[in-house]
């Protein structure tokens, strides 16, 4: 440590205070939640990019460092007194040490001097949107050495992508937050109307011995009695049988004790037999000298807020599945582009590509409905950028819309084909052209045929890329179907088949 330093951290460039940082950090409620695939991942491309044995993404509190994810060390949090990460946060953006050994800040560190006898480290910092320093993307090494441009460039790049996925989880964790606030809102407006619109809600009285005396209008429509058809004699009568324990145990003895009580409880339909969800009020009644006099019931139909719950949930769980879908593809597509790449440059360019092709496609969705789109859109999107006019696309085939991943994975597909064939097919011949053909049957019954014609000779490649696998792979399984990449020596040839569940427009 250095010389005078105490064990709280209180290093504090300017910019920020600890107080203020602390509370940034603890906002995203990360800190000692179990691993996650996504941060996961970006740790092992940093140990990949770094060739470092040890690859972090470390969030820094005020006495301890928490490792969302981790290579190499096989522990989730250690004390800050020998943490390095700490020296990183005085930094604007990054902290390389080549040899730690000689460095004044780490050369007296225990990590340093003894076990693991750390030799060097490379941090990229993890900031908040008001450039608040929370913890970093680190990679450490047994041995001294020096990290590349590209290296410190790729760091900061996994750097931006963590706070990206905390981000996210702070976004649907407040999404969920204003659910459950919205619906306890929704309670207690419908506790309010209960008064001042008892006319229109479930009414009942029963005397001490819970024998049902009065029902009104609205009470005997919710559980299905005519207005002149005789009350069944006991309260447990109007609750369906599963609930009889939660009644008797709770209700029950709560308005015995002279408190009212509120609970969710399910009623009979005496004409249907179907189950009702209410919001079920019950509370003792007394005169004027305090004595017990019956129980009152006042009970609200929740069928369709409780149908509404549902739709909204499907409406989070959708938009938290699609999310996590693209974020998903995009992870792929960074993950083997980086495996593949023979450079960075190489490696940026083909990343930029295809995340260009997926936000095309995310378009097309956006400029519908999000759940559907029309699949002459999702064609034309993905051909535009090689089409400038030429006339070099013949496209034909049904009227269909695809299902929100059959749209991106085709689109996806594509671009991959159209890429290919600019730089070594069809495309890249004067005369050469394209048929993009697809056929739906009334079954749903779906095919579609890329076939290139005029280009130069073509032989089948002795390894195959991940554009490949992504064509003949992972799009198929979205139409649960099958796919076939052919390389005809007049022309590269494919087939997707499958099934669509939405023809017609």
């Amino acid at each position: 440590m250095l010389e005078n330093e105490c064990t709280d951290f209180e290093l504090k460039p300017s910019g920020w205070d600890e107080e203020a940082r602390s509370a940034a950090l603890h906002s995203f409620n990360v800190l000692d939640t179990p691993r996650e695939r996504d941060f996961d991942e970006i740790a092992k491309i940093a140990s990949h990019i770094c060739g470092s044995p040890i690859a972090v993404v470390n969030l820094v509190d005020t006495k301890r460092q928490f490792f969302k994810a981790e290579v190499g060390l096989g522990t989730r949090s250690t004390p800050l007194e020998t943490a390095f990460c700490r020296h990183a946060l005085l930094e604007q953006d990054t902290l390389v040490i080549p040899d730690a050994t000689i460095d004044h800040r780490l050369n007296s560190n225990p990590l340093v001097t003894g076990e693991p006898h750390i030799r060097s480290y490379a941090g990229a910092l993890l900031k908040t949107a008001d450039g608040q320093p929370i913890g970093t993307v680190c990679v450490l090494d047994y041995r001294v050495r020096e990290f590349s441009d590209d290296q410190i460039e790729m760091l900061k790049f996994l750097a931006r992508q963590a706070m990206t996925q905390l981000e996210l989880r702070r976004t649907v964790a407040a999404q969920q937050k204003l659910l459950l606030r919205a619906r306890a809102a929704e309670r207690h407006r419908a506790n309010f109307e209960r008064v001042v619109r008892q006319a229109s809600d479930f009414i009942g009285i029963a005397d001490p011995q819970g024998k049902v005396l009065f029902l009104n209008d609205a009470a005997r429509h919710l559980v299905g009695l005519q207005e002149d058809e005789p009350l069944p004699p006991d309260v447990m009568d109007y609750v369906i049988e599963a609930d009889h324990q939660l009644f008797k145990e709770q209700v029950v003895p709560a308005v015995k004790s002279g408190q009212s009580y509120e609970q969710e409880i399910r009623l009979r339909h005496f004409e249907t037999g179907e189950v009702v969800p209410a919001l079920y009020t019950m509370f003792p009644m007394r005169d004027d000298d305090g004595e017990l006099i019956g129980y009152g019931v006042v009970t609200k139909d929740l069928t369709e807020l409780k149908a509404e719950d549902a739709r909204r949930d499907g409406m989070m769980a959708e938009a938290a599945h699609r999310i996590k879908n693209t974020l998903s593809i995009v992870q792929a597509i960074v993950s083997q582009s980086l495996k593949r790449a023979t450079t960075l440059e190489d490696a940026k360019v083909v990343i930029s590509e295809r995340v260009s092709a997926l936000a095309k496609a995310q378009d097309v969705l956006t400029a519908g409905d999000g759940v559907v789109a029309d699949i002459f859109d999702v064609v034309a999107s993905a051909l535009a950028p090689h089409d400038a006019g030429t006339n070099r696309f013949s496209v034909s085939g049904s009227a269909s819309r695809l299902e929100a991943r059959q749209a991106l994975g085709l689109s996806l597909a594509l671009h991959e084909l159209a890429t290919n064939a600019a730089k070594y097919g069809a495309l890249s011949a004067d005369d050469g052209k394209i048929e993009v053909n697809w056929t739906i049957g009334g079954d749903g019954a779906f095919q579609i045929v890329w076939t290139e014609i005029g280009g130069p000779p073509v032989e089948t490649p002795v390894k195959t890329g991940f554009g490949s696998q992504l064509i003949t792979k992972m799009v198929a399984p979205y139409f649960a179907g099958n796919a076939e990449l052919e390389y005809h020596p007049d022309g590269v040839r494919f087939t997707l088949r499958g099934t669509v569940g939405m023809p017609g427009v």
